[in-house]
């Protein structure tokens, strides 16, 4: 044994003033009586604190003394050699990934793998230092360098864990990062084994595996999808059981919170069972697929619930309405043709030059070599335009060199390089216009939005160049089309991961939007950002598109479909670069410290020395009282 802060044990002279309390003479107000006989037994006590003479054994200054030995002994900070998983340069990485809240131990995995972190810390000696990463879909470090065991454990403590994957690449570059420039780092690894089996890369120090997790016992819905045949959804889905028994489970399915369907499965150890449903409910609707004890229906149905539901919307598609107003243009009717989720209509001006635009509303309008009088209120995409309301048109320009393709969303994956124009319109644009594709200065493509309406333009005659010949024509004409008339914000058959982020597209009526969590949350996106990423959660969200008059909502469904998780089995080695890491054993020496048990030993003591002394000032009262 040893002790840590020996200059501690300088406040075990608080005793001398503990006992000269004791010797002191207790001063009493003098008082004549008539007779001294009754008041013997308190005389002894009085001749017992006559100072300077020999104390006699008294227990309450055996206890008090006790107390301070104890905690002068506790703040020396006693500790004993003990072997310990690591010491010195100590970076741990704790697994919060979904399977680390299975209940195979109690009460889950996650809180045994920070109790196991918690003895490592218990164990460190005072030269030993700890960073702590929690590793998830975005590893973060709760603690860096740290020494303190209070401030570990208080970073510990603060650890939750997730319901979706872990990035072990991107744990790894941060451990690897929190041990530069040390030496002989340890790592230590604490997980259930949910890692890659292979690809990982190694470590720049001694890596040690402490593993958690007993059972292999789980079923999983490892896939549910919806898709539209012959007008109506159609779901598959399936259940693995990852155990080494064969099992039975009810499969219900709900439909907007309804149940549907309740079927019994059975699935062999190791192996998956499916089912496939027609002739589903034509109409928009959440689905949701749960596996439940076959046995009882009120009993847990294996050590991870997580796994057991999932989630799946169907959204009806709904054709997006363009109407092309062309003399006959071969490249632009084709294409129309063969987009996905386009109808096209086609219209032709009279002779004299006049159109009349039908009533009915469409998404967007294309006029090619052809301007109205008056524009629709819609989206208008313009090829070969003419002077109109919004920008005006001059002559032709033939010598079009030095194309430059800028950057931006819609010209992405466009390659120009192939591409030649015979001539192009010189185009005065308005400010609120963006240049796509320009040559000399003078704009090829262009797009821009003003008032909610969107307008883009081709300043050329696509016959009057190889564009339609060229791969860069599908590519642009999609972007430009997609823009001018979304499809739907997202696409909803597709099941994200937990953390996974979702692309949502602009939505030129929406003033606000509004993204609700499975347990209520509400995020509001900023205007112009796309990208929605707080998807921590299983289950369905809604995304609402607030407009001036209404509120639309979407849906996506964020499940766990991964097999790493689901598959319980702790694994007996890890592969880390060309290594293969064991479970750790405890090899090296570190130290147990003491003062714990010595401060729970003084709180005792404390406790008896009041009773004590209260018990002694009621005896004393109690013998003056019969006297």
């Amino acid at each position: 044994m040893q002790l840590l802060t020996p200059f501690a044990l300088i406040l075990s002279m608080l005793a001398i003033p503990i006992i000269l309390l004791y010797m002191l003479k207790l001063r009493r107000m003098q008082t004549q009586v008539s007779s001294t006989l009754l008041w013997e037994k308190i005389l002894r006590d009085k001749q017992a604190n006559t100072p300077w003479q020999k104390l006699k054994r008294n227990l309450l200054l055996f206890l008090q003394l006790l107390i301070l030995a104890a905690l002068v002994f506790a703040l020396a900070r006693p500790a004993m050699q003990t072997r310990v998983v690591a010491s010195g340069q100590v970076i741990v990485l704790l697994d919060a990934s979904a399977s680390m809240n299975a209940t195979d131990v109690t009460p889950n995995r996650f809180e045994e793998a920070k109790r196991a972190i918690d003895s490592i810390i218990d164990g460190m000696t005072s030269s030993s230092s700890m960073t702590l990463i929690l590793v998830a879909q975005s590893p973060q470090t709760l603690i860096s360098a740290e020494t303190d065991h209070a401030l570990l454990k208080s970073a510990l403590n603060g650890a939750k864990v997730s319901q979706g994957s872990a990035d072990w690449d991107a744990a790894f570059a941060l451990a690897a990062g929190a041990a530069h420039g040390g030496a002989n780092p340890i790592f230590v690894i604490v997980s259930d084994g949910g890692l890659p089996e292979s690809g990982l890369p190694s470590l720049p120090g001694d890596a040690r595996y402490v593993p958690v997790g007993k059972s292999n016992d789980n079923l999983a819905i490892s896939a549910l999808a919806l898709r539209e045949s012959n007008g109506k959804p159609q779901l598959f889905a399936q259940v693995k059981n990852y155990g080494d028994k064969n099992r039975a489970a009810i499969f219900s399915l709900y439909v907007n919170e309804e149940l549907f369907l309740a079927r019994q499965m059975e699935i062999p150890a190791g192996a998956e069972a499916g089912i496939s449903l027609e002739g589903l409910p034509d109409n928009a609707g959440i689905y949701k697929a749960h596996i439940s004890n076959f046995e009882n229906l009120d009993a847990p149905l294996d050590a991870l619930p997580l796994d057991d539901i999932a989630f799946a919307v169907y959204q009806p598609s709904a054709a997006r309405r363009v109407l092309l107003v062309s003399k006959g243009n071969l490249f632009l009717e084709q294409l129309l043709t063969s987009l996905p989720g386009i109808q096209p209509f086609r219209a032709l001006p009279k002779e004299d030059g006049t159109l009349q635009i039908p009533n009915e509303p469409f998404d967007l309008y294309v006029f090619d070599g052809y301007v109205p009088e008056k524009l629709p209120s819609g989206n208008i995409l313009f090829v070969n335009p003419k002077t109109n309301t919004l920008f005006e048109v001059g002559e032709n320009f033939d010598e079009i060199k030095n194309v430059q393709v800028n950057e931006h969303t819609l010209t992405r994956y466009v390659d120009w390089k192939n591409v030649h124009v015979l001539q192009a319109r010189k185009i005065n644009l308005p400010v609120w216009m963006n240049v796509l594709i320009e040559s000399d200065s003078n704009p090829l493509v262009f797009a821009g939005e003003k008032s909610g309406q969107r307008i883009a333009g081709v300043s050329f005659d696509l016959r009057e160049s190889d564009l339609p010949l060229q791969v860069a024509y599908p590519i642009l004409f999609s972007n430009l089309i997609n823009y001018l008339a979304p499809p739907s914000a997202f696409d909803s058959t597709q099941s994200l991961n937990a953390g996974e982020s979702l692309l949502i597209a602009a939505q030129t009526d929406a003033k606000q939007t509004l993204v609700s969590t499975p347990s209520g949350q509400i995020h509001s996106l900023p205007p112009g950002q796309n990208i929605f990423s707080q998807t921590q959660e299983l289950g369905y969200y809604a995304v609402n598109f607030v407009t001036e008059n209404s509120t639309r909502a979407e849906y996506f469904a964020v499940n766990l479909f991964d097999p790493l998780e689901s598959d319980l089995q702790p694994r007996e080695a890890l592969k880390i670069g060309s290594a293969s890491v064991t479970p750790a054993v405890s090899q090296q020496i570190g130290l147990q410290e003491l003062w714990t048990w010595l401060a729970l030993f003084a709180l005792i003591i404390l406790m008896v020395e009041w009773q004590a002394f209260h018990r002694k000032r009621i005896h004393l009262f109690d013998a003056a009282r019969r006297n």
